[in-house]
């Protein structure tokens, strides 16, 4: 296949992505917490976009669903400090998940950096508590890690079901 077909593929694999996440991003709400925060199992689409695609369009993917969800009123920002540290970074993180590869272990693929970017994301939030709500950090540990842990089991399971039959047909890998 010539590059320029390749480049056409990819950009239509990444809009697909970003459809996939933002038609899954609302059904997230029923689980939103009172400032913010949900079980996003719309991340998936995201992580499966940096694990397929590659990390660097698996970021390009994110940010682009971030400017979206910002269009379409999809996300709310208490300040600069709650937009970067609630939004850009955590999206930034998980496009960038492909970054750690997948463990091969009993044939399945396991993402195991998407354990390391949910904590990373968490940590993200935990600042922008601190810094955009001066919640004290008990509170702020209470309230963002139930829904980020929920996130990273939901998408986990999604991933391992997911992935296999995705990267199959897609045949990138």
């Amino acid at each position: 296949m010539n590059t320029q077909n390749t480049k056409i593929k990819y950009m239509v694999y990444m809009a697909m992505f970003v459809a996939i996440q933002l038609v899954l991003e609302p059904m997230t709400k029923i689980t939103e917490m009172p400032h913010g925060g949900n079980i996003a199992f719309s991340l998936i689409a995201l992580f499966l976009a940096s694990y397929l695609l590659g990390p660097i369009r698996g970021l390009i993917t994110a940010l682009v669903c971030l400017g979206a969800q910002f269009v379409l009123g999809l996300a709310t920002y208490y300040g600069i400090a709650s937009l970067f540290f609630d939004y850009v970074l955590p999206m930034a993180l998980v496009g960038l998940c492909g970054i750690f590869p997948l463990w091969h272990f009993k044939g399945m693929d396991i993402p195991w950096g998407m354990v390391i970017i949910m904590i990373i994301k968490t940590i993200s939030h935990l600042l922008a508590g601190w810094f955009a709500f001066q919640t004290p950090l008990q509170g702020n540990l209470t309230y963002n890690i139930p829904y980020n842990l929920g996130t990273l089991v939901v998408c986990f399971v999604l991933f391992i079901v997911i992935y296999p039959r995705l990267n199959k047909v897609l045949k990138l890998n």
